[in-house]
């Protein structure tokens, strides 16, 4: 009997360690719509560590003309990998939101901000975070356009850490890079009528 419990048991063990892991396919929020308005101003508030979240930030500010704002911790990662992700990972464990490198002092005249950074410990990494929580920035009735880069799981997540951090704006539906991939980017803006078509 003890053998038949556990010849059961094993596969549920395995089922729930590949479900932790493998990240959600669908997005974890609703997308709010947009109507279309050329004379909304627009920021991209981006971290990026890599390169991959800051060619996504720049392609937008390209299609959008929007103002490129790069969110930096005051006391920079270590140039080292494992170090730079050991310290990552403590914050995020330990709730420590890091102290930014500045502010935006004019964050009020934006309408539109898109906020960007790689996928880091199955979520967004926490100057991201602290940009959206930390700052004192009122995000009421703003619209906030999250997006990721990502090189294996959980960008929904991450996604959704955005949109969870700025709960009383309004949320287009996202975008997901691939390690920096930009295919499809104008398209999604286009659909989220942040862009107008090409004539």
């Amino acid at each position: 009997m003890k053998t038949n419990r556990l010849i059961i048991l094993i596969p549920v063990l395995i089922l729930f360690a590949c479900s932790k892991f493998t990240g959600s396919k669908e997005p974890l929020y609703t997308s709010d719509s947009v109507s279309p308005d050329s004379t909304r101003t627009v920021l991209v508030a981006y971290f990026s560590r890599s390169g991959n979240t800051e060619k996504v930030a720049k392609a937008i500010a390209h299609h959008t003309g929007g103002t490129l704002y790069r969110i930096e911790r005051k006391h920079p990662y270590p140039e080292d990998f494992k170090e730079c992700a050991s310290e990552a990972k403590k914050e995020l464990n330990d709730s420590i939101f890091p102290v930014l490198r500045d502010t935006i002092t004019d964050i009020d005249r934006y309408d539109v901000i898109f906020v960007g950074g790689p996928v880091w410990w199955h979520t967004a990494p926490m100057p991201l975070v602290s940009f959206l929580r930390k700052c004192d920035y009122d995000f009421t009735g703003k619209i906030i356009v999250p997006f990721c880069s990502y090189a294996n799981m959980f960008p929904n997540e991450t996604l959704l850490e955005i949109v969870n951090a700025t709960p009383n704006a309004v949320h287009p539906h996202g975008f997901i890079s691939h390690e920096g991939d930009t295919l499809g980017l104008s398209k999604w803006l286009h659909d989220i009528k942040l862009i107008q078509p090409a004539i």
